[in-house]
């Protein structure tokens, strides 16, 4: 077993820790190391003294006050579990605790993660899977060809000067459990995430704006265009960039439109410019916000990461319901209790699961593509 006090950079983590300056492989270690151990002291390779002696130094680099009434390592429980990070003094404990972990009997048919694939649906009414297209040219309209590359993505390029400009429109869509990435006419690049679509013009040239629909979520660097302004039009907001990186959640079943600024400028409804690192909201009733995120936490899902930032079950779920393309059907109340962490979501959904589990907050199983929830035992 990993011994943490035994590690002579121990005192060097707990400090960097209570800064905030630690890695995130070494924010995991440490994480990883208290959760596991605390749930097992009885059986820990540290003598009692020495256990408590790490339980009170880590819990106040934590800045952990002791309730008698509070959980306090739910929003933990996810950053122990991180599978994205490499390194090596995680690796082994994590598969340490994988292999002590008796099978999970309440998983009959476990969902595997999301794939890249889309579908394009033409000006024509045609639509093209795209994970079935061969590599090369896959259609051409009024003067425009479409491609896909060799590494998954649609591009766009004028062929034809003479048929451009007209109001013809294609929209790349994903369903639950895929994600797409596509080059637009212009050369702007976006990223699509799980049940998205975009409609956009099949070409811009002789157009005053370029104007694209958005539903669902999408990461975009938009190439610049001083003479002609890019505008996303999404629920209850229209965003107008002339070049730069900006994210849009506009998820139908999500409270609130988020606009995420990365790089650059851009004018949100006509009355909101946004800096790089703040995020616009606007709730279904139309209230608006502005506050400063973490941009990295944002994206994560274009690097293929889940990352949770102050989210309860419901929340974390309905990110799961779309990436993994699964319905999940309550069968209690379940508390509101906040949780963060990142977990890689190139893995199958039962790993997820049992992290949240590992909380107490919730039970789950999962039968084919349902998964039911309900609430876990107090711990």
């Amino acid at each position: 077993m990993f011994d943490f006090m035994e590690s002579k950079t121990a005192d060097k983590l707990l400090e960097k820790y209570a800064k905030g300056t630690c890695t995130a492989e070494e924010k995991a270690i440490v994480e990883s190391w208290y959760l596991n151990a605390s749930s097992n002291a009885d059986d820990s390779d540290l003598a009692a003294p020495d256990f408590e002696k790490a339980d009170a130094k880590l819990q106040s680099a934590l800045g952990i006050v002791p309730k008698e009434s509070l959980k306090l390592w739910p929003r933990i429980a996810v950053a122990a579990s991180i599978l994205l990070v490499c390194g090596a003094s995680l690796i082994f404990y994590l598969n340490k605790i994988n292999g002590e972990k008796t099978l999970n009997t309440s998983v009959l048919n476990d969902v595997s993660p999301g794939i890249n694939n889309a579908t394009l649906t033409l000006a024509n009414g045609q639509k093209i899977i795209l994970d079935n297209a061969a590599n090369g040219k896959i259609a051409e309209q009024a003067g425009v060809s479409v491609s896909k590359t060799a590494d998954g993505q649609i591009m766009y390029s004028i062929k034809d000067q003479k048929n451009t400009g007209k109001a013809d429109f294609n929209t790349l869509s994903t369903a639950n459990g895929e994600q797409y990435q596509i080059i637009l006419p212009d050369g702007t690049k976006v990223w699509l995430n799980a049940a998205t679509s975009l409609k956009f013009p099949l070409t811009f040239a002789g157009l005053s704006q370029r104007k694209v629909t958005l539903i669902g979520e999408a990461y975009f660097e938009v190439y610049k265009d001083k003479k002609k302004p890019f505008i996303v039009h999404s629920d209850q907001q229209d965003v107008e960039v002339l070049g730069t990186h900006f994210n849009i959640n506009a998820y139908k079943d999500e409270p609130t439109v988020k606009t995420t600024l990365l790089e650059g400028a851009v004018k949100v409804n006509t009355n909101y410019i946004l800096k790089p690192g703040e995020q616009f909201t606007i709730s279904q009733e139309g209230k608006v916000g502005i506050k400063l995120v973490n941009v990295e936490d944002v994206i994560a899902w274009k690097k293929g990461n889940f990352e949770f930032n102050d989210e309860n079950v419901y929340e974390i779920m309905r990110k799961v319901a779309r990436w993994y393309d699964v319905e999940v059907i309550y069968e209690d109340q379940i508390p509101l209790t906040k949780m963060e962490g990142t977990m890689s979501r190139f893995q199958n959904v039962s790993r997820i699961l049992d992290v949240l589990e590992s909380t107490g907050l919730l039970s789950y199983r999962v039968e084919g593509k349902k998964i039911y929830i309900s609430k876990g035992p107090a711990k």
